[in-house]
C-alpha cells in the first residue's frame, strides 16, 4: 500500500514533466492521435534545435509549409533561463549571506528593538505584492535600474529574506545554549561563534532554506513582467508567459519550452536536496 501511495504521488509530480518531454519530441498530430499512439510517427528533436540555434523543423522546411505555428518566443528561451538562473542564484546567496547572520542575532542575542524590528520582519511578506508593484517601480525607475537584473535581485531579496530569516532563527535557537556558552569560553566573539559552531550545525537547513529561495525568485512572475526591460534582460517566467500566451504555437515546440525551464529546477532540487538529505541522516546519528 505504501508503494502504492508513493508511486501515486510522483505520478502526480513528474507526470506533468514526463508528457511535456514526449509532446516535445513528437509532432504534434501524434499528440491528438486517438485512440493515443504518440510514436506512430517516429521522434525527433527539431523543436529544441530550433529553440536553441533558429534552425527550422525539418517539418517546416518543406514547400509551400505552412510556418505559422513557429514563435520567435521560444527563441528567448535560452537566455531567459540564463537570466533567472543568474537571478535566482544570486538571491539565494544574499537570503544565506544576510539572512543566516540575521537570524543568528535574532535567535541568539539580546539587543535594543529586537522583538518590534523581528515582528515588522514576520509582518512584512503579509503586505500584498500587487499593492507594492506602483512603489518598487517608481523607486526602481528613480535610481535608473528598470529593466535590470539588478531589479530584479533587489526586488526578489526583498521578497524572501523576512522567510528566510524566520525559518533560519527557529533552527538557531533549538541549538543548546550549552553548545554557546563552550564557545565563549573558548574565547569566541559571537561572529566566530556563528561561523564555527552554529552554521556547520545547521548546514542542511540553510541549504534547503536557500533553495526554496532560489525557487522563489526563480518561479516570481509580477514583478519580473512589471519592471521587465528588453529581451536581454527579460526572465523565463515572462518569456513563458508570452509563448504560452500565443494561440499559433505549435504544441511541440511549446512542450519544448516548458521541459527545458523545468530541467535546470529539477536538477538543482535533486544536488541540492541529496546534500540535505545526507546532513540530516548525519546529524540523527549520535557519535
Amino acid at each position: 500500500m505504501l508503494l502504492v501511495g508513493a508511486l501515486l504521488v510522483f505520478l502526480f509530480s513528474a507526470g506533468p514533466v514526463i508528457l511535456s518531454f514526449i509532446g516535445s519530441i513528437v509532432p504534434d498530430q501524434a499528440i491528438f492521435s486517438y485512440p493515443p499512439n504518440w510514436f506512430e510517427f517516429g521522434i525527433n528533436f527539431d523543436n529544441y534545435r530550433y529553440i536553441f540555434t533558429g534552425q527550422l523543423p525539418e517539418v517546416y522546411q518543406a514547400e509551400g509549409a505552412s510556418r505559422s505555428m513557429i514563435s520567435d518566443a521560444a527563441r528567448q528561451v535560452p537566455r531567459a533561463l540564463l537570466n533567472s538562473m543568474i537571478v535566482s542564484g544570486t538571491v539565494a546567496l544574499i537570503n544565506l549571506v544576510l539572512g543566516g547572520p540575521a537570524a543568528y542575532a535574532y535567535a541568539r542575542l539580546r539587543f535594543r528593538g529586537r522583538r518590534l524590528t523581528f515582528m515588522g520582519l514576520i509582518m512584512a511578506p503579509l503586505v500584498p505584492a500587487v499593492a507594492l508593484i506602483v512603489p518598487y517601480y517608481l523607486l526602481v525607475q528613480q535610481f535608473g535600474l528598470l529593466g535590470t537584473k539588478l531589479s530584479m535581485v533587489l526586488i526578489h531579496s526583498i521578497m524572501t529574506l523576512p522567510f528566510t530569516t524566520l525559518i533560519l532563527s527557529v533552527f538557531f535557537g533549538r541549538i543548546p545554549d550549552e553548545l554557546e556558552d563552550a564557545a565563549k569560553v573558548d574565547g569566541c566573539t559571537p561572529f566566530q561563534a556563528f561561523i564555527r559552531i552554529f552554521v556547520p550545525l545547521i548546514r542542511p537547513s540553510l541549504l534547503a532554506t536557500g533553495l526554496f529561495a532560489f525557487m522563489l525568485s526563480y518561479a516570481e512572475f509580477m514583478f519580473a513582467h512589471a519592471l521587465g526591460g528588453s529581451a536581454d534582460s527579460r526572465l523565463l517566467p515572462v518569456v513563458m508567459t508570452a509563448l504560452a500566451r500565443n494561440t499559433d504555437v505549435s504544441w511541440g515546440l511549446l512542450n519544448a519550452s516548458i521541459f527545458i525551464a523545468v530541467v535546470p529546477s529539477l536538477l538543482l532540487v535533486i544536488v541540492v536536496w541529496r546534500f540535505v538529505v545526507e546532513g540530516l541522516l548525519a546529524g540523527s546519528v549520535k557519535g
